[in-house]
């Protein structure tokens, strides 16, 4: 792997076809845009691979919504989507852990790209409404980005994170598991935002 590795979310409505008359995603998006393209620059990388989960529902024969929002916000970052690894959303930790392992060993040269949102019910208007689990939870995940702590994200409770439709939980499970042992690991930049009771990431970890 490249020295980098970047978070975005997966919100819908940073599709052009979820933008409406109002672009809410205008800020975000281009927080995220701007992650990939600077972390790809200073690495010296064209090329990403995508880590993303599956749809919790599968509703005809589209990519997850995680590929196509990652292969946006690359395309608009001016690199090209090498492969995409997608894992369940709702897959055991130790399948995410051995799933990182074999990428670490065969992702060499290619930064990743995380497509990956905390819980979705962090208010009364969320899409699984309120429950004040979510806060500590969410907490926990971006202590493990903040102070790059690949084991603080492994930690993460698969049943408790499904029940706050924790939907980035296992790709960024995955990302954990590649980055285990990385020397100098640190994050450059972690932001949060919970417009609309999902908590949506924009990060990049390095390492030396």
């Amino acid at each position: 792997m490249s020295r980098s590795v970047v978070v975005v979310p997966s919100a819908p409505f940073l599709l052009p076809e979820y933008t409406g008359r109002t672009d809410a995603a205008a800020d975000l998006r281009a927080r995220a845009v701007a992650a990939v393209r600077d972390a790809a620059a200073a690495d010296g990388t064209r090329g990403v691979v995508l880590v993303v989960a599956t749809d919790r529902e599968q509703r005809g024969t589209r990519p997850p919504l995680g590929q196509r929002v990652g292969a946006h916000l690359a395309g608009l970052a001016g690199v090209s989507v090498d492969a995409v690894v997608a894992v369940a959303w709702d897959a055991p930790t130790a399948d995410c852990r051995a799933l990182g392992e074999q990428l670490a060993r065969s992702s060499a040269g290619s930064m990743l790209v995380v497509v990956a949102d905390g819980s979705a019910r962090r208010g009364e208007k969320a899409p699984g409404h309120l429950d004040e689990r979510a806060f500590a939870v969410d907490d926990a995940l971006l202590a493990a980005l903040r102070t790059a702590d690949p084991d603080a994200l492994l930690a993460l409770d698969p049943q408790l994170c499904a029940d706050l439709l924790v939907h980035g939980r296992a790709p960024l499970q995955v990302a954990a598991a590649a980055l285990r042992g990385r020397p100098g690991l640190e994050a450059v930049d972690v932001h949060a935002e919970d417009p609309f009771g999902v908590l949506h990431v924009v990060a990049t970890l390095t390492s030396s």
